[in-house]
């Protein structure tokens, strides 16, 4: 194996041209993968990052919910009956809309998400929204995701220079006090964090007895499969118990399901690996064209299809690691450039890196495993 690796290298560095094109080639592949299945991934968890965020261990929603983004409302009064149970610490309801946002640079509106949950210990890592709580019962006082969409305006800086800001949402004035980073998703442009009560000031259409989601908090030990069991007789028919993990699991097959993720990104992904498979298979093929009298007589000496095979595998383990590397640091590349411009976080895992090399092994095996096909056909006496 060694002398056939050694031979393999002999042969690609012969023609440095031919090595260079045949390694841009894997790095495309590599790079088109990796940015496909990154962005993908980074879509789908920013979508859900609101659902992983809840703290609670079970979750109510209407049975009319298909997405917490478009939540059915339910009668709040449901949530009074569950702290009779004595495994229940406390509940807290929640409220979700979109409102309209005027930039105060632009002067134009733009959607943005809104959500109203208590500030006193929310059962929601909202990290330093807790911090604000007696700001945040003023009237009309809100905190800003500060990974919104710029769309918004400079709000950030005006945060940071002033400590606060003054524009319209819903053609009501507020006020924002601060920021906390939380993120964007496909659906949502940016986000308002406000207590129920401004949040209703805010939709003064909406009854407070009609909350989007409920958040129950067991005490420390409690089963929360069994205790979405024992909880559901309390509210009938009119409101369902999750458990956070189940919310979670519906929220992503919602988006799978409603938007094309996984067939576009998975399409893309799919496509770099065939142009990776072609390129290297046309270069492998023609090393072993050229070198087919080369080959005939070591076959003629003795030498095995096996051998013969290890060399052409050789080559495209070799071209697999020139292509990889250099692949891998250009799509951590552009994820720092999609994050910036998409203002969505993509970050690689360890996990999909794996993934990708095995899929880049594969890639240069079957396009080796082609290739030696004429060699191992090759007769010495039809040769010279």
């Amino acid at each position: 194996m060694r002398s056939s690796f050694a031979l393999a290298w002999r042969q690609l560095t012969h023609h440095r041209t031919k090595l260079v094109v045949a390694s841009a080639g894997v790095v495309v592949a590599v790079m088109l993968m990796l940015v496909q299945l990154g962005i993908r991934q980074g879509a789908m968890d920013n979508s859900v990052a609101l659902t992983r965020r809840i703290t609670a261990g079970l979750v109510v929603i209407s049975p009319r919910t298909k997405t917490i983004f478009q939540a059915a409302s339910f009668p709040r009064r449901l949530l009074f009956r569950l702290p009779a149970h004595p495994q229940v610490a406390r509940v807290q309801e929640m409220y979700l809309s979109q409102a309209r946002w005027r930039n105060p640079w632009t002067f134009r509106e733009h959607p943005i998400s809104v959500y109203g949950i208590s500030a006193e210990q929310p059962l929601l890592s909202l990290p330093g929204y807790s911090s604000r709580a007696a700001e945040l019962r003023l009237r009309d006082h809100v905190i800003f995701d500060g990974r919104s969409r710029t769309t918004y305006g400079p709000v950030m800086e005006t945060l940071r220079r002033d400590g606060s800001m003054e524009t319209e949402v819903n053609r009501r004035r507020v006020r924002v006090i601060g920021a906390i980073d939380v993120g964007i998703s496909i659906i949502a442009d940016g986000n308002l964090y406000m207590t129920p009560e401004n949040f209703l000031r805010l939709f003064p259409g909406r009854s407070p007895g009609a909350v989007d989601l409920g958040l129950i908090e067991l005490h420390e030990g409690a089963d929360p499969q069994a205790m979405r069991r024992e909880l559901q007789p309390y509210l009938g028919s009119e409101a369902v118990i999750l458990t956070q993990s189940e919310l979670v699991t519906a929220e992503e097959n919602f988006l799978r399901e409603n938007a094309p993720i996984d067939f576009i990104f998975g399409m893309g992904a799919a496509v770099g690996f065939f142009i990776g498979f072609v390129v290297v298979y046309q270069i492998l093929y023609t090393e072993v064209t050229n070198h087919l009298p080369q080959f005939a007589t070591m076959k003629a000496m003795g030498f095995t299809d096996g051998y013969l095979l290890q060399v052409v595998l050789s080559q495209a383990f070799i071209l697999s690691v020139l292509g990889y590397v250099p692949g891998f640091f250009l799509a951590l590349w552009l994820y720092q450039v999609a994050t910036k411009a998409i203002q969505m976080q993509f970050t690689m895992t360890l996990g999909r890196a794996f993934m990708v090399w095995s899929f880049t092994l594969i890639m240069c095996g079957l396009s080796a495993a082609i290739a030696v096909r004429k060699a191992q056909s090759a007769d010495p006496a039809d040769v010279f």
